[in-house]
């Protein structure tokens, strides 16, 4: 075990606490870490951040990485990502994931890169942070809901497909892979480690791309739609409603429309990457 406060001098900080509280860049904290997983955290964060739009950041917060439990936390082998701060106040709070959907996304496709295992927003209990570990190995298993929920999650959201994101491999999972690996010039299956590595890495590239453009107010129409669909039921038809009349007002779609038309499209991102 190491004791570390900083990871490639960027400075590990803790803010789960009342006068500290998450979302906020807490606390600079000492971690107990294993050695060996040190190294694979320390390379694949260096990735993350050597293609990150943003580049290095200030901060990052984590839940805790050696915890007194069983498990990969209770060896020192396991680490939850909880928040990422740069400078002039960008940041990456993992439970705001609705609002910031491509950054997300492309920091955890090249994490998935070096740790078997990522639990994300969509996983149970794990809206908060990333957990990650290196407890298995790096590959794509149809059977696992972690790794189902991120390519489903990729392909409706980078990829704009219209899947449904349940976690589980099933017909309509397959065609839309099938088709975006055609696209991507990727062989399947994804099940080839060295197919599925490639989609990481070229899904990572395409998602800090499109976080480069301006946030638009169509972009954030959708976030807000896809807040309201997780609300409760109480006020949800309410609020839908209200954001309909305001979608369909003739005005509005007008509005709208003149950002549809400045929008860099899927297609020319993904030509850039792949030339």
């Amino acid at each position: 075990m190491k004791k570390i406060n900083t990871i490639n001098n960027i400075p590990l900080h803790y803010a789960r606490l009342t006068n500290h509280p998450y979302g906020t860049r807490g606390i600079q904290r000492d971690f107990l870490i294993d050695t060996t997983f040190l190294k694979v955290l320390e390379r694949a964060l260096q990735e993350v951040f050597e293609y990150c739009p943003y580049g290095k950041p200030e901060v990052i917060t984590t839940a805790g990485i050696f915890v007194n439990k069983p498990g990969q936390h209770g060896h020192g082998k396991a680490f939850d990502l909880d928040a990422i701060f740069w400078k002039d106040d960008l940041s990456l709070v993992t439970s705001k994931f609705p609002h910031n959907k491509t950054l997300y996304l492309g920091i955890e496709s090249f994490l998935r890169k070096h740790f078997g295992i990522v639990l994300n927003y969509n996983y149970p209990n794990h809206r908060d942070h990333w957990h990650v570990d290196t407890s298995v190995a790096v590959d794509y298993d149809k059977g696992a809901k972690s790794e189902t929920l991120y390519v489903q999650m990729v392909l409706r959201y980078i990829y704009e497909e219209e899947i449904l994101i349940d976690g589980i491999w099933g017909r309509q999972t397959n065609t839309a892979v099938t088709k975006i690996f055609k696209r991507l010039g990727i062989k399947t299956p994804i099940t080839t480690k060295v197919n599925y590595i490639k989609f990481l890495d070229i899904t990572g590239k395409i998602a800090f791309k499109l976080c480069e453009n301006h946030v638009s107010p169509l972009e954030l129409v959708h976030n807000l739609t896809h807040v309201i669909t997780h609300l409760p039921a109480t006020h949800k038809n309410e609020i839908t409603e209200a954001l309909n009349s305001f979608l369909d007002h003739d005005e509005t779609a007008v509005w709208l429309n003149t950002y549809k038309e400045e929008h860099h499209t899927l297609d020319t991102i993904i030509d850039a990457i792949l030339a």
